[in-house]
């Protein structure tokens, strides 16, 4: 466990998927996996995943201090053809930090051919129960 400023759910997501050689085999490796944003000239070349943090806010109390964050990340995947395969497989992945998915998101962008999965997940961060002091 770390100290509760320095948990990151970005950072927690992103090491979990990459850490992953399954996922990372099926994708072509660490260089397509982006947090926030897709730089413009990356966008075509898929398969896609990009990570953003939606929400941490204050968790669990012991003590009068807190414990833990209650994160959401989402995590879109673009393909051209299997986004859904590869967002399962970082469902599997998710599961293993105990995070869920909650809201589910598909769209074809007429622009680029890709198809896009996209989904949140809700999971908790916890400290090693003290406060930054």
């Amino acid at each position: 466990m770390s100290d509760l400023y320095e948990l990151d759910s970005l950072e927690t997501t992103y090491q979990t998927l990459i850490a992953d050689t399954t996922l990372m085999d099926a994708v072509g490796g660490v260089e397509k996996v982006w947090k926030y944003h897709i730089p413009e000239d990356n966008r075509e070349d898929a398969p896609l995943i990009r990570i953003s943090p939606i929400s941490e806010l204050p968790g669990e109390y012991g003590d009068n201090k807190q414990l833990s964050w209650d994160c959401i990340v989402q995590i879109d995947v673009w393909d051209y053809a299997d986004a859904r395969s590869i967002a399962l497989q970082i469902n599997k992945l998710m599961k293993t930090i105990n995070f869920k998915q909650s809201t589910p998101t598909f769209e074809f962008d007429p622009d680029t051919y890709l198809i896009r999965d996209g989904r949140r997940y809700r999971g908790v961060l916890y400290s090693n129960l003290k406060e930054n002091e």
